[in-house]
């Protein structure tokens, strides 16, 4: 049954693929590596992307590979997880700005398997940051008597290919390790225009990063069947340097002029520390808090008043999941969730950090015992125009499918959530 799945998925990823939308996903997308992706675009980016200490059985948690104990034994999880996005943009003063972008990305895959009653892997792939700009300017030459249009655009993304182990330990206490790979390319393309100076000279660049990265989460829950359940949760990634290499060349008139050699780059990566708790009541109802930071080098980026500092993020949401038993099996019918959620960027603009604030809210439905559908709305602003920076008011929508079957062996008890 999974193989037929499995297909269907892969044809569905490859329709989607050819399909994203080609428009602006976002001007700060300029800066840095792009922007970085550390929400959940799953189950749990309904309840305020609060997910490190979500326990689900039948639900991918990305954020801690120490969940990976909740798989029931012999169970196979295939996730994945769609996003689409429209956004408007302001500035308000000199520079008035007005536009707005759409954009429909994959963005998870992967595949979880419980392999002895206490140890479980995965493995998948997501982006960890994209970049997708394009903006116009107009400059002047030297002696400042003659304007020139600067059209610069840029795209790509650095991908996470990633392998987690986790263990139970101790009874009910779970530790997990998740190592990763990071790769990819970020191109941008600047273009002078001016056909009365007979300007028209183009310079493309292309960034290509790699690192490697590795994550640790412990987990610890009490007793399932007591009134009250707590789950407390910790863990922290760390990543050396990106590095790689970058290449430029200069196009005038659709020629290439100049190609320049490889130079060596590097891009410095933070140490981010996790935790979070949640409280489960017998009925279905849980309450969900989670708190990040993430350490940054502090620095200078190549833009006007545009620096990187360390970020930090809250988290809360409140879940109802409804569950139906019977004598082998008990599993989820549907869940309801909302939330909400405050980042403070690793960007500082203008001497102010790039706030980004949502509400969210979502629900679930399990359409049989061994698929399960999940679909989110984020409705948020970052950044702000009165403190002279671009303001985006975003509308965010997920959309997550799973699918669960019996790896090996027959379908006789279980339970699936």
């Amino acid at each position: 049954m999974i193989q037929k799945y499995i297909l269907l998925i892969c044809f569905t990823i490859f329709v989607a693929t050819k399909n994203q939308a080609q428009n602006v996903s976002s001007p700060y997308s300029i800066l840095g590596i792009g922007d970085i992706e550390n929400n959940d675009y799953g189950r749990y980016s309904a309840s305020g992307s609060a997910a490190v200490s979500r326990r689900e059985p039948g639900s991918y948690n990305f954020s801690n590979p120490a969940f990976l104990t909740a798989i029931p034994y012999k169970t196979l999880n295939f996730d994945f997880g769609l996003r689409g996005k429209v956004s408007r943009f302001r500035l308000t003063g000199t520079d008035s700005l007005t536009a707005i972008s759409k954009d429909f990305v994959i963005k998870r895959i992967s595949l979880a398997f419980k392999v002895t009653p206490k140890t479980a892997f995965a493995f998948g792939l997501k982006p960890f940051s994209t970049a997708n700009f394009q903006y116009i300017a107009t400059s002047s030459v030297s002696d400042g008597d003659a304007a020139y249009l600067k059209y610069t655009d840029g795209s790509g993304s650095i991908n996470q290919f990633y392998f987690s182990i986790a263990n139970e330990i101790k009874s009910r206490l779970s530790l997990g390790i998740t190592a990763s790979w990071l790769f990819g390319s970020l191109q941008n393309s600047i273009e002078y225009y001016n056909p009365n100076l007979g300007l028209d000279i183009v310079r493309n660049e292309t960034n290509f990063y790699n690192a490697a990265g590795l994550q640790a989460g412990l987990q610890y829950y009490t007793d399932p069947s007591k009134k009250w359940q707590h789950i407390f949760e910790f863990t922290s990634t760390a990543y050396p340097n990106l590095t790689g290499q970058k290449t430029s060349e200069y196009v005038e008139y659709g020629t290439t002029i100049k190609t320049t050699d490889p130079e060596n780059i590097q891009f410095k990566m933070p140490v981010s520390v996790i935790a979070g708790y949640s409280l489960a009541y017998k009925n279905g109802l849980s309450f969900h808090l989670q708190g990040d930071y993430y350490k940054w080098a502090t620095r200078k980026l190549n833009y006007t008043n545009t620096y990187i500092k360390d970020a930090y993020g809250l988290h809360a949401g409140i879940e109802y999941s409804k569950k139906i038993s019977n004598s082998k099996f008990t599993w989820e019918k549907f869940h309801l969730a909302m939330g909400a959620r405050m980042e403070q960027s690793y960007l500082v603009i203008n001497n102010n950090y790039l706030n980004d604030y949502a509400v969210t809210l979502g629900a679930g439905k399990n359409i049989s015992r061994f698929i399960s559908l999940n679909a989110g709305l984020d409705i948020g602003k970052r950044g702000s125009s009165s403190l002279n920076q671009i303001q985006e008011n975003y509308y965010q929508f997920t959309i997550g499918f799973t699918l669960k079957d019996i790896w090996f062996g027959t379908r006789r008890t279980g339970r699936f959530n």
